[in-house]
């Protein structure tokens, strides 16, 4: 009798884990398209190239700074467009797109293509990792780390891969709007870009 009920149980929950899979695959392919001010504003973002470690220790601290301290007088609110290659292996790139400064943040926008045959093999770390893997470095030397991704918001801990041909569009919010000066990007293993500006 005892059997029977495990049994049971177990074949309902592995019909569970089916059914979520299947509709966390439909909504990655098929769900609503994103929304916002222009094409390149509002949609799905962060992931690193699989296999690269990103090690959290030796991470320095987050900023403690409040949103929009950088310094004296914070841009005007608005999209920035931009294209600023960060990554390039020859076969898949990733290019920073714009800025957009709302409330006190700044939006950073990526963009990810392949021309491989294979695809693009992306991994998004756990969540809490993941707003440790990528940072601003400010004007007088601060870091400060995103409060979201799309790593962070939509695929924590899950490897995916980019289909040859496919555009992927990234970003990331940060807690302050830099002001007085360049500041560059660091995004996961992918590398960094310097000289940015409002």
């Amino acid at each position: 009798m005892l059997r029977k009920h495990l049994v049971g149980l177990i074949v309902g929950v592995v019909i569970i884990v089916a059914l979520g899979a299947a509709a966390v695959v439909w909504l990655t392919f098929n769900g609503p398209e994103p929304t916002g001010p222009g094409p390149d504003a509002a949609a799905p973002a962060g992931a690193t190239a699989s296999g690269a470690t990103q090690s959290p220790s030796g991470s320095p601290t987050p900023s403690t700074a409040g949103p929009g301290t950088a310094a004296s007088a914070s841009p005007q609110a608005g999209p920035r467009r931009m294209s600023r290659l960060l990554y390039d292996d020859g076969q898949n790139t990733a290019t920073v797109t714009g800025l957009e400064v709302t409330a006190g943040t700044v939006r950073v926008q990526l963009r990810y293509t392949t021309r491989s045959p294979g695809g693009w093999v992306l991994s998004c770390p756990a969540r809490t990792e993941d707003l440790q893997s990528s940072h601003l470095t400010l004007a007088d030397g601060r870091e400060v780390f995103p409060v979201d991704t799309y790593c962070a918001s939509q695929r924590p801990g899950t490897d995916f891969t980019l289909r040859p041909g496919a555009v992927l569009e990234s970003w990331g919010v940060f807690p302050v709007v830099p002001s007085g000066g360049s500041f560059s990007l660091t995004w996961y293993d992918l590398g960094t870009v310097d000289g940015l500006k409002l």
